[in-house]
């Protein structure tokens, strides 16, 4: 997909998506590695500094979510 293909897919989920995931700002550069290896660039969106030391992730599909969710949760253990 070219540059603008991917904005205008996105604004057409990113308005009804609620799979939203809130991160700590500390770890944002390693979730977005991970997303670039995981995940259609289309298909999640990084908002950084949502709050303080806040970063949210919006994920078009439940489960990149999920799987997102799962290398996470091990990564802060």
């Amino acid at each position: 997909m070219t540059p603008q293909e991917i904005v205008d897919y996105k604004r057409k989920w990113l308005g009804t998506a609620r799979n939203e995931t809130k991160i700590h700002s500390d770890y944002t550069r390693a979730t977005r590695t991970w997303l670039k290896d995981h995940v259609p660039k289309h298909q999640y969106h990084v908002q950084e500094h949502t709050n303080v030391y806040e970063t949210t992730v919006i994920f078009e599909d439940r489960l990149h979510q999920d799987t997102y969710l799962y290398w996470y949760g091990e990564k802060r253990a």
